[in-house]
């Protein structure tokens, strides 16, 4: 495994996104999203994005918030440049934009089948919940995955209980 390309960034998706993530899509996925889903997130969200490596996109991660959670909803990379970090650096960027904005808890649900999708969001702290039988249109099972994220004021609350029972020893 490669070190993550040096120049990735990592911006709002746009309309100008829309061919290169659609052609990920189709190359990455069986079951892919069309343009009209794409764009729809486009429109109606400011939820996803894109790693952008030069010119051109990398991946993309597209999330739907709802109160203090946050669902994944689709995340890929183009496959001349899969296991080289993006993913992760798209999954880092995501955690850090959740804590910052005080979100708890992060879904997905990925094929059964998808080990390496598996493995690293359990390096993330993702963890099986459940199991979604038939999830998919081929009808492939899905785990269902979760993550509790620590907020701020949860880190606050248990450094200051940790401070109290110093002081009391």
């Amino acid at each position: 495994m490669s070190d993550t390309p040096a120049e990735i960034q990592i911006v709002p998706m746009a309309t100008n996104h829309l061919a290169p993530v659609l052609k990920i899509e189709k190359t990455v996925f069986r079951d892919s999203w069309t343009a009209s889903s794409f764009l729809e997130v486009i429109r109606m969200s400011d939820k996803s994005w894109v790693a952008l490596c030069g010119e051109g996109v990398a991946g993309y991660l597209v999330t739907q918030w709802v109160l203090d959670e946050v669902h994944i909803l689709n995340l890929a990379v183009t496959v001349p440049m899969q296991r080289q970090g993006i993913a992760a650096k798209l999954m880092q960027f995501l955690i850090d934009l959740c804590g910052n904005s005080g979100m708890r808890d992060l879904f997905l649900e990925v094929r059964v089948s998808n080990l390496p999708a598996i493995s690293l969001y359990q390096r993330f702290g993702f963890r099986q919940l459940t199991l979604r039988k038939s999830y998919y249109p081929d009808g492939e099972d899905a785990w269902v995955m979760h993550s509790r994220l620590e907020t701020h004021d949860e880190s606050a609350h248990e450094a200051n209980e940790l401070n109290e029972r110093g002081r009391e020893g």
